[in-house]
């Protein structure tokens, strides 16, 4: 292939390689705005948690994200972070968890808020064993934010008020519950807990001085603890370091969780199953929508079509090759290429070709044109005067079109003089 030829193919391929890059660009998927909230360790948007995640690390304790459910999967860590989950850990799971947290384990929870389609509130398994419920609001219920005395929440500046708050369910309810789930009993619901320990306060609310709710407490449970949080979005990344509530949390964590253990972030129940990379996300791209499988295929097209432009399809033959034979003669090699310069119509390079014997008899270089040809035939007759042979080639070049009859006649006749001196 020629210079030319292949500065040629190589601005193709860069052509089409600069087109894909653009038409893979206008054709991306359109991003989607985070409209859903959740409280995930992967995310640094302001619903996320990265940033607690991130303050635990720096006060030395290792975080890790939990891709995998709670139960029948890696064992319980001693410490776990659920905040608001998407995925309401099963009864399975409630009583896996609360088993490692009774053995010296450590909870950070924050319940998500699931209205139901009554007036009440729905409360999940979680909830239900450790008896807390929501509080629906009142006037006045949110106001007056006061923090507990307690060694967690020391020297702190006053505390914003939460968006909702718990409450501790009282006997009588969890009586009424457990009657109710009597009728339907389940043989994998091992969380309730026969007794559950009083919720300890951290932050209260209220205008009631004699009935104030919980944004925020502590609830023994055997060895370990449970913290629980009536909202998660103070430890997300928008409020974490404006509200003193993170830095209650993040007392407890330090507090209570041993300093071999790592801080585990329940992503599984925020709805994320595991790591996506971006090759990944290309092939999902190309391969799973419309757009990415009509660019692959152009793509594929286009660079098709190329190599069929610059592909050889075989070596050229002629319609006197012996069809008995794998090898041509001589005069049959020489007739299959004088056939292919006949309907090229090139029978100056092919008279130049037949001079390059000429020039290797007084040793130059062949001729490559015209001009050459008439200054090797006028350095012959400089050397040995002018010869019959010699004008015949002269004659044969001018004429139109070139004689290379009378050329290869000129050719023969000095080079046979020439062996008999």
């Amino acid at each position: 292939m020629s210079g030319i030829g292949r500065f040629r193919t190589f601005a193709w391929v860069g052509a089409i390689a600069l087109g894909a890059g653009l038409a893979a660009y206008l054709a991306r998927p359109a991003g989607r705005a985070a409209l859903d909230v959740k409280r995930s360790s992967f995310r640094t948007t302001p619903d996320g948690v990265a940033a607690f995640a991130r303050g635990l690390e720096r006060f030395g304790r290792p975080t890790a994200p939990r891709l995998t459910p709670l139960a029948d999967a890696d064992p319980v860590p001693g410490a776990l972070v659920l905040l608001s989950p998407a995925v309401v850990p099963s009864p399975v799971e409630v009583h896996a968890l609360l088993e490692r947290v009774r053995r010296g384990g450590t909870l950070v929870y924050a319940p998500r808020l699931f209205p139901a389609i009554t007036s009440a509130l729905r409360i999940t398994p979680l909830m239900d064993s450790l008896g807390i419920a929501f509080r629906v609001p009142r006037p006045g219920d949110l106001d007056q934010p006061e923090w507990v005395a307690h060694s967690l929440t020391d020297s702190l500046p006053a505390p914003r008020a939460p968006r909702r708050a718990i409450r501790w369910m009282t006997s009588r309810e969890l009586r009424e519950r457990r009657d109710a789930a009597l009728h339907e009993p389940d043989p994998s619901d091992e969380t309730i807990m026969p007794s559950p320990t009083p919720l300890q306060g951290l932050l209260t609310v209220g205008d009631d001085e004699d009935r104030r709710w919980t944004g925020a407490g502590l609830i023994p449970v055997g060895d370990g603890h449970v913290i629980v949080l009536s909202d998660a979005e103070p430890l997300s990344n928008g409020r974490v370091a404006d509200d003193p509530l993170a830095l209650v949390v993040m007392r407890a964590v330090l507090t209570y969780a041993t300093p071999a253990d790592t801080v585990f972030f329940a992503e599984f129940h925020q709805g994320i199953r595991g790591y996506e990379s971006t090759a990944r996300r290309w092939a999902g791209f190309v391969f799973g929508s419309a757009q990415g499988r009509t660019l692959l295929q152009l793509l594929l097209a286009a660079f098709v079509a190329l190599a069929c432009a610059g592909l050889r399809f075989g070596a050229p033959t002629t319609a006197a090759a012996p069809p008995d034979r794998e090898r041509r003669s001589p005069l049959e090699h020489v007739s299959a290429l004088g056939d292919l310069y006949e309907k090229a119509r090139a029978r100056r390079t092919a008279a130049l070709l037949l001079l390059a014997r000429l020039a290797r008899s007084v040793r130059r270089p062949p001729p490559r044109d015209v001009g050459e040809a008439r200054a090797l035939i006028d350095e012959l007759e400089t050397r040995r005067g002018e010869q019959a042979a010699l004008t015949r080639i002269r004659r044969g070049l001018r004429a139109d079109p070139v004689d290379l009859t009378m050329v290869a006649a000129g050719i023969d006749d000095h080079l046979g003089r020439r062996a008999e001196s």
